[in-house]
């Protein structure tokens, strides 16, 4: 559980960064495309001059289009990535509570078999006569022991 944590907030922080980067990036493309514009308005104004200034400007205008496509690609990918390292660890974590939960469910089948085998011979011990002596003794042993427990466990807390 502390692996998915540790990776959420990795990811977390890494959108953080990604949208503070992509914010700096598109202010500065701005900023560049309007200082672009600025000299293209106070530039000279031929006629000539102003259609290679128009097809310039489109060719300015199709190269940030490609570069903003570009940076949504590359923050895609980098969310992508990070969504596939978190994907990764959740199955990993699953396979390994699989395991554990295997582990129990074997544990417990062979404490059920063991248990139901003692209750059949303690069935066969109760129904003979030494058996029943046996019983008793056994279940006076138990208590004597819970007796000794409790007085101990007193004595030490106090």
């Amino acid at each position: 559980m502390d692996v998915f944590r540790r990776n959420v907030m990795r990811v977390v922080n890494g959108f953080e960064e990604v949208n503070e980067l992509g914010g700096l990036l598109g202010h500065m493309i701005l900023e560049k495309n309007q200082n672009q514009t600025r000299a293209d308005l106070f530039g000279s104004s031929s006629s000539s001059n102003s259609r290679s200034n128009g097809h310039n400007r489109e060719q300015q205008t199709a190269l940030l289009y490609e570069q903003q496509n570009d940076l949504r690609m590359e923050e895609l990918a980098s969310k992508v990535s990070a969504l596939n390292k978190i994907t990764v660890d959740i199955q990993n974590e699953v396979h390994g509570q699989h395991a554990i939960l295997d582990q129990n469910a074997n544990s417990f089948n062979d404490f059920g078999t063991s248990f139901a085998t003692t209750i059949k011979k303690l069935n066969v011990m109760a129904t003979q006569q030494m058996g029943k002596s046996m019983c008793w003794m056994v279940s006076a042993i138990v208590i004597v022991f819970f007796i000794v427990y409790f007085i101990l466990t007193r004595t030490n807390s106090t």
